[in-house]
């Protein structure tokens, strides 16, 4: 089968396909359309599970103004500076809108405001936006989909499991099901030789190329079936040849499967433009065009910015875009006289909404109520995830068994061999806390590094909702039980023997679940500390400070008289002290002194002894247990409230619905349904040769300098 993604084809819409391209019999009247009319990647193709698609959906908004506030200077006051001014448009179903525009002309600012995504902490939003007729909100977020521009994915999944995870969770399907939608996916986007590669990252683990990459992120969303795909910058770090893939696949994905298809883009190259049906341009907050792309040089060489000869239209694009405020403002002034004239009459992208305006949609209502996973599916699907994870991070899996042996053998070779006399006990007390100390924070760190590498995609998949935060959590936790029993037995038997601790069955056991129950509530608060600060460096800082003052009154370094009064509500919330407590009654409730010859008294008859003088004798091992498995639970629960609490805020969505309330129509009135699909339709204007009306009156200084106007020299 002939890849429709090979280079060698449909590189330039003005030339014929390809050898060994498939050709059809369809009638073109656009150049820009006729290489995707002959290519088979742009035939008519099955959309993916076509009976979700019955209708089709256009994101309209609405005078979209978003301001920040800016803190004004000593004496001044604070004033409103705003980042988009009055924004409206709309983005119609199988069309291809790109949003162009310097950096910080609004891109990402518009698209934060268009999915009401956008912090209202720190600015004030004005307008709204529909779909079709209804209000957006927050529980149709599940009929769009966001491909953001940095490719955030588990290194070590692979294509296939990467859209296989999204489709079970956001679609709550079962296996078969998911496998087929999975294989439609994979098929679609040409990924059928890479499925089972890993996905990789750039400098640190080789998978996938970029472009494979980048399409199995938009797969990723694909396969959830949306009517709206919205891109960041889907084409930033691919050569030319990949990134005009991107712009084919986008192309077929909505022509063919009618979606709604949103991206912006920074500077395409002039065979990447072609595949682009409408065109917003935005600089310094403002709308200076919004149309079809094929009409937008005829619109500037209207108000006398003739793009020259031989010259891509987006490189011109973008050089007026980053003029003087002064002429970005006749801009604007232009493209608003021109909305007002005649010659918009036919824009597709500037149709008004027209019927009752509805908060909700019973069509819509339907769709989502079946895209929720139950919590069974969650648990399964996170743990699975988290187990695979494990072992195919082979560097750590075996660096963690070099550590804990390395760590048990000079441990057991420095205290090797402890003597039941006077030196001995202190040289007891001194090796249970170091090994103890050595194995929680080798339990933190591996908490801390292995949140912190997902950190990213959990944010990613919560904006989704993909699945309960808490779950995340909780199955994290657990998928890393298994080794967290491991790894402590391992340093607790070869300790225990070399250095002849108590030689007991009850005894060994006992210090090994204080061990087991020690580490597993080192993860949890290695994870708990992770969940609190995105940088992981910041985490690993934090730790000491924490860790500190609970080691310091942990019973080794001083007794317990010497924390009354001031430090003694420490030792009640000092882990470590408990964990080391109930290792040190362990030891030594069973143990009898051997006195030395040379001295007629011992100081130090008996084990019980010791524990007395330690302040320990009303501790019982029980209360270790039951003290360690409480912070272990605790830990859990406190962890997956934080990231219940950032999942929410990753989910949380502007409301739309008070900007339009004197809009809505009454509950009498019934919800308008969505567009009914009918065949894709070109614009009257779309293919016209006559010249677009030119607007009168606009506001030309002619005093601006101006060095990209026509007639001028540049």
């Amino acid at each position: 089968m002939t890849d429709p993604f090979d280079s060698k084809r449909c590189i330039s819409p003005n030339e014929p396909c390809a050898t060994g391209a498939i050709s059809t019999n369809a009638n073109s009247v656009s150049p820009k359309d006729s290489c995707r009319n002959k290519c088979s990647l742009f035939k008519k193709k099955k959309p993916i599970n076509e009976s979700h698609l019955k209708f089709e959906m256009d994101l309209v908004w609405e005078n979209l103004t978003y301001e920040v506030l800016v803190k004004g200077k000593k004496g001044e006051e604070d004033v409103y500076k705003p980042l988009i001014t009055n924004f409206s448009g709309r983005a119609k179903a199988g069309r291809v809108l790109a949003i162009m525009g310097p950096s910080g002309a609004g891109k990402t600012t518009f698209l934060g405001c268009i999915t009401g995504t956008i912090s209202n902490s720190s600015g004030v939003m004005k307008g709204c936006c529909f779909l079709n007729n209804t209000v957006y909100q927050q529980r149709y977020k599940a009929l769009t989909s966001f491909v953001c521009q940095d490719d955030i994915v588990m290194c070590k999944d692979t294509p296939r499991e990467a859209i296989n995870f999204s489709a079970r969770l956001r679609l709550g399907l079962s296996k078969e099901e998911a496998d087929q939608r999975v294989e439609e996916v994979i098929e679609r986007l040409h990924l059928t030789k890479c499925q089972n590669t890993y996905l990789g990252m750039p400098g640190i683990l080789k998978g996938v190329s970029g472009g494979e990459r980048k399409r199995t992120n938009i797969g990723a969303e694909l396969v959830t079936n949306p009517f709206i795909l919205l891109l960041d910058e889907p084409t930033t770090g691919l050569d030319s040849v990949n990134a005009l893939r991107v712009g084919q696949l986008l192309q077929d994905l909505a022509k063919n499967d009618h979606r709604t298809v949103i991206t912006t883009i920074h500077s395409p190259s002039s065979d990447l433009f072609e595949q682009f049906d409408d065109l917003l341009l935005l600089a310094k907050g403002y709308t200076i065009y919004h149309g079809p792309a094929d009409e937008s040089v005829d619109y500037f060489t209207s108000i006398g910015y003739k793009v020259p000869s031989h010259t891509n239209p987006t490189e011109y694009y973008m050089n007026i875009m980053q003029l003087p405020e002064e002429i970005i403002l006749e801009l604007k002034m232009a493209w608003e006289n021109h909305v007002a004239s005649d010659a918009s009459r036919n824009n597709p992208c500037l149709v008004p909404l027209t019927g009752p305006i509805t908060t909700s949609n019973p069509d819509m209502e339907e769709i989502i109520s079946r895209r929720y996973a139950s919590y069974y599916l969650q648990v399964y699907m996170l743990f699975t995830r988290a187990l695979r994870m494990f072992f195919r991070d082979s560097v750590a899996f075996v660096g963690r068994w070099v550590q804990t042996i390395l760590f048990g053998v000079l441990f057991g070779l420095f205290f090797f061999g402890l003597k039941l006399n006077d030196e001995g006990v202190q040289d007891r007390k001194g090796s249970l806390y170091m090994v103890l100390v050595s194995g929680l924070f080798t339990s933190i760190s591996a908490g801390v590094s292995s949140f912190a590498t997902e950190r990213p995609i959990f944010l990613r998949e919560q904006a989704t909702c993909t699945y309960n935060a808490s779950i995340f959590f909780v199955t994290k936790a657990l998928a890393e039980l298994p080794f967290q029993i491991l790894f402590p037995s391992v340093l607790c038997t070869i300790t225990y023997f070399m250095m002849h601790l108590y030689r007991s069955a009850d005894a060994f056991f006992s210090y090994l679940f204080i061990m087991i129950l020690f580490a597993n509530l080192g993860y949890s608060l290695g994870l708990f500390i992770a969940s609190f600060f995105k940088d992981a460096q910041v985490a690993f800082a934090v730790m000491p400070a924490i860790m500190l003052p609970l080691f310091i009154t942990a019973g080794l370094f001083s007794n317990t008289e010497r924390l009354i009064p001031y430090w003694e509500w420490l030792m009640y919330i000092s882990f470590p002290r408990h964990a080391y407590i109930g290792s040190v009654v362990n030891e030594f409730s069973r143990l009898d002194v051997i006195c030395n010859p040379v001295t007629p008294t011992c100081s130090i008859p008996n084990g019980k002894t010791e524990i007395e003088l330690l302040g320990f004798s009303d501790w019982r091992v029980w209360k270790t247990y039951v003290s360690l498995g409480s912070y272990y639970v605790g830990f859990l629960i406190l962890g997956g409230i934080s990231l219940q609490v950032q999942g929410m805020k990753q989910r949380r969505m502007i409301s739309f619905v008070e900007n339009v309330k004197d809009r809505v129509a009454s509950p009498r009135v019934s919800a308008a349904s969505p567009t009914q699909r009918q065949p894709p339709t070109e614009s009257p204007l779309k293919n016209s040769q006559k010249t677009p009306q030119k607007d009168s009156a606009l506001p030309v200084d002619k005093n601006l300098v101006n060095p990209l106007r026509s007639g001028r020299k540049h």
